[in-house]
């Protein structure tokens, strides 16, 4: 049996990476942070899951997360990496601990996965980070979501070469606007005015998003790459 870990993976894109993975077969850890209700409503009928609650906020989360891992003794064919947070603080009331929770959950918790089990990644694995586009783009709300997103990129390419001796390869996925609970609670206007800026007039999927997923863990020639998924994002 294949093995696989994804993070922040009891709602919306996550889940949406979790349910392809559990219909190719793998067993899948998931993995939330304070959602109780969302965790509990996941139900697979295979049952090839085990569901971890973990805040990586704080790098105690990503440390507790790896252990429970390493005490199962499996070893690992696929990390996905979509644990993600945000601050919409003005600028000048962002405090320097809301700058580190979003850093911690965006990058920090993703290089300390990495680095705790890498030694129980099978070889030839794939990792994959999802970014965002706001990493990508200038982020008007979120300096803080658009810098750590940018971080998580290079994060990705920066181990290529720390992993490419076992042929394990590590990229990242960049969403633009989504359809999870995050964009569905924007008004009309504002989902109007950003579908404006969409060449394909429309938010996407979390489907699509893991379908691109799926993509980059199967294609054994993808690595390095930061891949858009967007739409066409300010192409109008």
């Amino acid at each position: 049996m294949k093995y696989a870990l994804v993070t922040g993976s009891t709602k919306g894109i996550g889940l949406a990476v979790s349910a392809e993975l559990i219909e190719k077969g793998y067993f899948v850890y998931m993995n939330y942070a304070h959602d109780d209700a969302a965790a509990k409503a996941v139900t697979f009928t295979s049952g090839k899951y085990r569901i971890v609650k973990a805040d990586l906020s704080a790098s105690e989360g990503a440390e507790i997360l790896s252990k429970y891992i390493l005490n199962d003794g499996i070893k690992l064919d696929c990390i996905v990496l979509n644990a993600g947070t945000t601050c919409r603080k003005p600028f000048g009331q962002i405090e320097y601990d809301d700058w580190n929770a979003v850093m911690n959950v965006n990058v920090n918790s993703s290089f300390i996965i990495c680095q705790k089990l890498y030694p129980v990644m099978e070889d030839f694995g794939s990792v994959v980070i999802i970014g965002s586009d706001m990493g990508i783009y200038p982020h008007a709300v979120s300096c803080a979501y658009s810098v750590s997103k940018a971080a998580s990129h290079k994060l990705a390419q920066s181990l290529v070469k720390h992993f490419a001796g076992r042929g394990i390869r590590i990229n990242a996925i960049a969403p633009g606007f989504i359809d999870t609970e995050w964009q569905k609670e924007k008004p009309d206007w504002l989902r109007e005015k950003i579908e404006n800026k969409i060449a394909l007039k429309r938010f996407g999927t979390s489907k699509e998003v893991a379908d691109a997923c799926m993509f980059v863990i199967e294609n054994s020639y993808v690595n390095g790459t930061v891949l858009q998924i967007d739409g066409g994002y300010d192409y109008e």
